[in-house]
């Protein structure tokens, strides 16, 4: 495991969202410390993004690339009359942009 300085964008039709700080990549994956809106800590791994990652060219120990997640969601039905009538769910795909420089 290699200390790196990592930035993980989230893009999304409603802007981006930017997370940036210290964390650790693997030989596969890339693993974070965060905190939730209500002001919980968890880990985040992004499984398998190194090999996403290539080397950013003239740049030392740094790289840049695309990740790639499906997500399930649920959200309400509504008849044409507005009354809710259940459940759906459905697979997103999220994309997160991620650059990471290993630490020495």
């Amino acid at each position: 495991m290699q200390k790196v300085v990592y930035s993980v964008s989230k893009l999304n039709r409603f802007g981006n969202t930017k997370m940036t700080g210290v964390g650790f990549i693997t030989d596969s994956d890339l693993i974070i410390a965060c905190v939730s809106k209500k002001g919980n800590a968890y880990i985040r791994v992004f499984e398998d993004c190194v090999k996403n990652c290539h080397a950013v060219s003239g740049r030392d120990g740094e790289y840049k690339g695309a990740h790639y997640e499906i997500r399930e969601v649920e959200f309400e039905t509504k008849n044409p009359s507005g009354e809710s009538t259940g459940y759906d769910t459905r697979e997103i795909e999220v994309e997160y942009s991620i650059w990471y420089k290993i630490v020495k």
